[in-house]
């Protein structure tokens, strides 16, 4: 078996810059997968027990933990969320596996099911070549959800509400379309997939291939939505919160322990005045505790290595911008697209600080 290496790894994932060939691979027509069957089909594709997705903290690797709920054990979204996540899993599909769709297309017809795929992999002189990802993938539920994230978090976060409604190929085709956008999954993809792969050489490799920078931070957080993507649903998790010491310290478990993966220290730092119990506030700081998260899976996660490297209380300071966002927003002092604006440039202001040295830098 060919050992992959970065070269491969970025020659097959290049097919996200190909709008052209990325179409034709993708579904001619495809009917809606719930949640549920989703998550069933993707186990299949990389070799995974089909129960794997029955546990709650692996569908919230997945889609997040604010997301969905449990309904009598069975996974319960939004239209909205379901739309992009069957989006996601097709993009998905077709990135595991080139010739997933085109295969099954064959075999309906009556071709001989396998010939495109056989007509990829039987060349000699490309022994090194990736014919798919599931040589990468096989059987390792963690890094699937790690890859399937940030797929599904990007178009959360691009895909309007009515731009989600025209299919899942057809949305997945409008994104991939954009250089902008395809050369972000690209990013995205590769800094996960390379860091399974090469961890000491991914970064210097990504910025030979132009894969790490301001201009892939500014395709990664400008013209984004954050608000509808992260406060509202933490607005619509819960009618009411407990006290302000009780919500403070969850709030200050998850934030130490987010640090801790960084290298950094608990925070001492206030969050909650002891005078109320401000729904709107609490909503807003988790919110942007979810969006911080979201953001360790991309190239951004450098940077804000970088910044708790330098002082932990970098990162509770960043949550603590995004949250008065987030609450401003809430309280109607800032219109949706002012506070999604002012987010993405704080995070595009924390990532040229923080990013400055990223020649000698090494991953998290």
């Amino acid at each position: 078996m060919a050992v992959t290496t970065l070269k491969s790894l970025h020659t097959y994932l290049r097919l996200l810059e190909n709008p052209s060939e990325l179409k034709r691979k993708m579904p001619s027509a495809s009917s809606q997968r719930s949640l549920k069957e989703g998550l069933s089909e993707m186990s299949k594709l990389v070799g995974l027990d089909h129960a794997a997705f029955n546990d709650p903290q692996n569908i919230a690797s997945v889609v997040g933990a604010q997301r969905f709920v449990m309904i009598w054990g069975e996974p319960s979204v939004t239209a909205h969320v379901a739309r992009i996540f069957d989006s996601s899993r097709v993009l998905l599909t077709v990135l595991i596996d080139s010739g997933h769709f085109e295969r099954g297309t064959l075999s309906q017809s009556g071709s001989p099911s396998g010939l495109a795929y056989q007509q990829t992999t039987t060349n000699p002189h490309q022994d090194s070549a990736l014919d798919s990802l599931k040589p990468v993938l096989a059987g390792d539920l963690a890094l699937t959800c790690r890859l399937f994230r940030v797929l599904f978090e990007h178009m959360l976060g691009f895909a309007s509400q009515s731009s989600a409604q025209q299919g899942s190929a057809g949305l997945v085709n409008e994104l991939t379309g954009s250089k902008e956008h395809g050369r972000s999954f690209l990013a995205t993809a590769m800094f996960i997939l390379g860091a399974e792969v090469d961890r000491e050489n991914l970064l210097s490799f990504m910025l030979e291939q132009g894969l790490f920078g301001m201009q892939i931070f500014e395709h990664l957080l400008q013209n984004r939505e954050y608000c509808d993507a992260y406060y509202t649903f933490r607005r619509l998790e819960r009618a009411f919160v407990a006290s302000p010491a009780e919500e403070e310290t969850q709030l200050r478990s998850r934030m130490d322990k987010f640090n801790a993966q960084f290298g950094g220290k608990p925070s001492s730092a206030k969050m909650f005045e002891a005078d109320g119990q401000d729904k709107a506030r609490v909503d807003a700081h988790l919110a942007a505790v979810d969006l911080l998260e979201a953001m360790a899976l991309t190239p951004w996660s450098i940077s804000l290595s970088h910044a708790i490297a330098a002082a932990s209380s970098n990162c509770v300071r960043s949550m603590e911008t995004i949250a008065r966002h987030f609450e401003r927003f809430a309280d109607g002092e800032e219109s949706k697209e002012q506070a999604n604006k002012e987010i993405a440039d704080h995070l595009m202001a924390f990532a040229r600080q923080f990013s400055a040295d990223s020649k000698a830098a090494t991953l998290p």
